[in-house]
């Protein structure tokens, strides 16, 4: 067994102190409570190497972390550690173990080799094929050394022999899609040598300053390279802080050599620290407010669906985010575990409504049927939230005479909806947004906001901005995805960034109650695989129908108020995945050619769950002109026009739109009449022909 210097969590005696910036200057350490929001949520923790300095200090901020000593779990033997792993079952592993000791891995490096090395990858193996995350802790030595300010891209150049080691865990925790490495460097709680370098210069830590970190980055979104510490200082400079009677020394004057400076640019840290990182963690029910929140899909690591690349390289190494989906045991409420900046997503969004025929009807049929219900005509206003390119306006205007707005955050989008006559204020609806509109234009008698409310972070905030503007009688509509036709369906693919939430009658009803509201009709909806539409008005004004009574009935009866519905969901949903994969490898195997339909969000997270790329799938077919040319995130996979389908027409076409399925299958007649095949894979694969769609 290793003594107690080679436990996880120690780092070089000789490597540089650090200081934190966002630390007690004086080097006290943060009050624990500080962080206990981290662990509020249903996570659960491995830390390798427990009884290091690390996992005394992580103990004290979880409590409830699984921290084995090296007595207990050997890095070294994959098989227990396997078994370990499949015993306990961990959302994120913190790998800290390592052989530290720089002079005595130079004199006989066989141990790092196994422990820094093998044990690394062997932790790597054991997470891979479980969507668990992997932290690993590096060192700041991976770099040379000889300037300090280094940033996560900055190329490597190990410093020694134990600093290489390291560097070549890293490789190893690469394989792992769901990773974070962290290079730093920290020390025990005191400073244990009487002398201190003042020319070595670092952002060296005292391990409780810098465990908070630790934990924190650990259970944020964050992923590959990141940089923990603190501001760039010497060593001297740090000793002092914690033991004021040490000596200067010089570099020169010690009998080894070390690095002059590995501080560490700290920027990307700091700036999800900040909130002004491209992505946060969620932590807190947006409906109630709940902190128990746990995770029952797992899709693995997502790019952005609607980020089409320029190139196939571009679209491959694109940055990924976990996909997960969590339920709230409070108040049933299915949301996405972390959340993305909302101007990455919509600032110029490439999904235009116009193009989907298939919606222009539904929003005309929606017109037609609210012009009675609501007594709409032209003295009345509409205003439409996330409007898009104005199709949903552009059919109550014609078909009521109604005024309308348009609010979408696009700028794109907002100019082609004012260029088809549908005014458009190009901002995200907030409560500022909503003083404008009345402002402008009037308090409208209904509000729509179709396939946008499930992409709502602040929900409270946005139906304060609703009911501020809306006329007293006035009506907000909302069109989503329907939680129980998400489950029933297995409509995995509908989770993707900009889906916030998968919303059911339950927390609805909950989360309306508390805003003054009241939902007052629910109607089912074909459109998009199963959509509600919700009918909602200020509290009191109008009676709840018997509808609304009848579906909460049926989610409850159904099991959809309990954590172990969903969990029995997702592994139905693993088991489809993995069909979905056999059955076009079966088919490739076969020399089958095979593209697809509809560069969709949905579609994106299909083919990256699949892990699709152009051996699988040749091209996708898409009409959008601003999708043309690009390429599908994460895949590579090319987007073409129609025109390539008639020149190149494969075996078979994967409808990745298949909420659209009939549209597309009749407009495709003269692929279909080329015995082409399509392949439908949601709710299960199928392979159909053109027959079994004919026009009406």
């Amino acid at each position: 067994m290793y003594c107690a210097r080679f436990l996880l969590g120690t780092q070089p005696a000789s490597a540089q102190a650090r200081g934190n910036s966002q630390a007690n200057p004086k080097g006290c350490a943060p009050d624990a409570r500080n962080n206990a929001h981290l662990m509020e949520n249903d996570v659960k923790l491995l830390l390798t190497g427990g009884s290091g300095v690390l996992g005394t200090e992580l103990q004290k901020l979880a409590p409830d972390l699984i921290a084995p000593s090296q007595d207990d779990l050997d890095v070294t033997d994959l098989a227990a550690f396997k078994a370990f792993i499949d015993e306990v079952n961990p959302d994120v592993v913190i790998h800290a173990a390592a052989i530290t000791n720089n002079r005595e891995i130079e004199a006989d490096p066989s141990l790092a080799l196994e422990v820094n090395i093998k044990g690394t990858a062997n932790v790597a193996l054991a997470c891979l094929g479980r969507r668990t995350r992997l932290v690993y802790l590096s060192t700041d030595y991976a770099y040379l050394g000889d300037r300090g300010g280094y940033t996560e891209t900055d190329p490597i150049a190990p410093f020694n022999l134990y600093a290489w080691t390291k560097v070549a865990g890293e490789a190893a925790v690469r394989a792992v899609p769901n990773h974070l490495i962290l290079r730093l460097s920290f020390g025990a709680r005191t400073f244990a040598y009487p002398v201190a370098f003042t020319d070595k210069w670092s952002s060296k830590e005292y391990v409780d300053l810098l465990a908070p970190d630790i934990l924190e980055a650990a259970l944020s979104p964050l992923t590959g390279v990141l940089h923990l510490g603190g501001e760039r200082r010497s060593l001297f400079e740090l000793a002092k802080l914690r033991r004021p009677d040490v000596k200067p020394i010089a570099r020169a004057e010690a009998p080894h050599d070390s690095p002059r400076d590995t501080s560490l640019d700290l920027e990307r840290w700091n700036a999800y620290r900040e909130g002004r990182s491209n992505v946060k963690a969620h932590r807190r029910c947006r409906v109630c407010g709940s902190a128990e929140l746990a995770t029952y899909l797992d899709l693995g690591m997502m790019p952005l669906a609607n980020n089409l690349a320029t190139s196939a390289i571009l679209a491959q190494t694109m940055e990924r985010f976990p996909l997960q989906v969590m339920f709230c045991k409070s108040c049933a409420l299915s949301q996405l575990s972390v959340l993305v900046d909302p101007e990455l997503l919509f600032a110029h969004y490439t999904y235009r409504s116009s193009v989907n025929k298939g919606y222009i009807l539904h929003c005309r049929k929606m017109a037609q049927e609210l012009k009675g219900r609501l007594g709409l005509g032209p003295d009345e206003l509409v205003v439409d939230i996330a409007g898009n390119d104005g199709a949903l306006l552009g059919e109550f205007k014609s078909e009521l005479g109604v005024a309308v707005v348009n609010v979408d955050p696009a700028q794109n989008l907002g100019e082609l909806a004012t260029a088809r006559g549908i005014p458009t204020i190009s901002k995200f609806w907030s409560m500022q947004v909503a003083q404008e509109l009345v402002e402008r234009y009037g308090r409208p008698k209904l509000i729509t906001a179709t396939n946008v409310f499930a992409h709502v972070d602040d929900v409270r905030a946005f139906l304060r901005a609703v009911k501020h503007c809306l006329r007293e009688d006035g009506v907000l509509m909302l069109e989503f995805p329907y939680l129980l036709e998400f489950i029933k369906e297995r409509e995995f693919d509908t989770v993707y960034f900009e889906h916030l939430s998968f919303i059911a009658c339950l927390p609805l009803l909950e989360l309306m109650a508390k805003e003054g509201l009241q939902v007052f009709d629910v109607q089912p909806q074909a459109i998009h695989g199963g959509t509600i539409r919700v009918f909602i008005g200020n509290e009191g004004r109008q009676a709840p129908t018997a509808a609304v009574a009848a579906l909460v009935q049926e989610e409850v009866e159904q099991g959809f108020d309990r954590f172990e519905t969903y969990q029995d969901w997702a592994h139905e949903i693993d088991a489809l995945v993995a069909d979905l994969k056999a059955q076009v490898r079966t088919l490739k195997q076969s020399g089958a050619r095979i593209a697809a339909f509809g560069a969709s969000a949905k579609g994106n997270t299909l083919l990256n769950v699949c892990r699709f790329n152009t051996d699988s799938i040749e091209y996708i077919v898409d009409d959008t002109p601003e999708k043309l040319g690009k390429f599908s995130p994460g895949t590579g996979i090319p987007i073409v026009a129609r025109s390539v389908l008639a020149a190149s027409p494969p075996d078979y076409l994967v409808i990745l739109a298949w909420n659209f399925a009939k549209e597309i299958i009749q407009s495709t007649l003269a692929y279909g009449d080329q015995g082409g095949r399509y392949i439908i894979p949601i709710p299960a694969f199928r392979i159909v022909s053109q027959s079994e769609f004919p026009s009406t």
